[in-house]
């Protein structure tokens, strides 16, 4: 059956956070005025538990895709063993899955994540200038980063993406630096809009929309537009080259109207919303738990939970608002 909340939207992709914990310090993603509490251990969902979630939304719901987060998800040990598990399941069910990753840890293991049935890549890289990038991410890692988009690009993934969140007086010099890597890597470089999360030091003036980026973009390349119906991304073509540019406009201009994800954290609450407060998730790791839980009931809750799904998240002057709603803990 379809997964389908109460303004007649099919859920059907499932993202899954592995981790909270990263081997970066991103600037939009941690907090600027406090670190975030990692999550006890003991509270971090095992892999049995997500293997047994991600079978409930297969069996019941139809899920066409499930990506792995973070945090960063290649930090936490055992992940190829993991996905290698999760073959037979993903070949019966026929769903696509995905990594989103920063990279740094990548390239050593990017044959056996390609070898174990990852379909789609995407990289986080907001900097092609090596100080810049360690005064974002805090570690200067620059070139593990581009050495995994190049070997993954040798391999036959379905789509690698190069992921770059926008900040003006920070990286917004860098806008056609990245056309540039899309047109002479022939990649997919999508910009997306820096978004306010609990105390990452998110403000109007540090803000860039996505119509201010493709306009500096369209002072040196014709963009022509390509973007699938549904697609939280517009992608535009170069004319003239194979790269490709997108733009994921969530502040400026929300594709709530055709959302389908659904995001699992890494202490195992069901989010509705990335924008949506830890307090207000659906515990799935307590029905888990719970041995005399079925499989049946666990997706009765997810059912009914997903009703309460709101029509599109509030305007940013509220978003910065919220209290315990950090990137890192909801998986991005």
């Amino acid at each position: 059956m379809e997964l389908i909340d109460n303004f007649g939207r099919v859920h059907n992709y499932l993202r899954i956070s592995l981790t909270d914990r990263c081997n970066l310090n991103c600037s939009y993603c941690n907090p600027v005025t406090q670190q975030v509490k990692h999550i006890d251990k003991e509270e971090i969902l095992t892999f049995e538990e997500i293997q047994r979630l991600i079978k409930i939304f297969a069996d019941h719901f139809d899920i066409k895709k499930v990506r792995f987060t973070g945090g960063e998800p290649l930090a936490r040990n055992g992940f190829v063993t993991f996905i290698s598990e999760l073959k037979e399941m993903k070949s019966k069910y026929n769903f696509k899955t995905a990594i989103t990753t920063n990279g740094v840890l990548l390239a050593d293991k990017i044959n056996e994540i390609y070898k174990n049935g990852i379909d789609h890549v995407n990289i986080s890289l907001d900097s092609l200038n090596p100080s810049t990038f360690k005064n974002i991410t805090g570690k200067n890692e620059l070139h593990k980063v581009l050495l995994s988009i190049f070997r993954a690009k040798e391999l036959s993934f379905e789509k690698i993406k190069i992921n770059c969140v926008v900040m003006r007086a920070v990286n917004d010099n860098e806008i056609i630096p990245f056309a540039d890597f899309a047109v002479h890597n022939d990649i997919n470089v999508r910009f997306i809009e820096y978004m306010p999360f609990t105390n990452n030091g998110w403000n109007e003036s540090s803000f860039i929309s996505s119509a201010q980026i493709k306009q500096a973009i369209e002072t040196k390349y014709i963009l022509e537009e390509s973007s699938v119906k549904g697609s939280v991304s517009k992608d535009y073509s170069i004319k003239g080259n194979k790269g490709q540019i997108s733009f994921i406009s969530s502040i400026s201009d929300h594709f709530c109207n055709t959302c389908s994800r659904l995001r699992i954290t890494a202490n195992g609450g069901l989010r509705l919303c990335l924008f949506s407060e830890e307090k207000l998730g659906l515990d799935l790791k307590k029905l888990l738990r719970v041995k005399s839980t079925s499989n049946f009931e666990i997706a009765e809750e997810i059912i009914s939970f997903v009703k309460t799904k709101s029509e599109k998240h509030p305007a940013a002057s509220e978003l910065v608002k919220l209290d315990f709603n950090y990137m890192l803990r909801n998986g991005g």
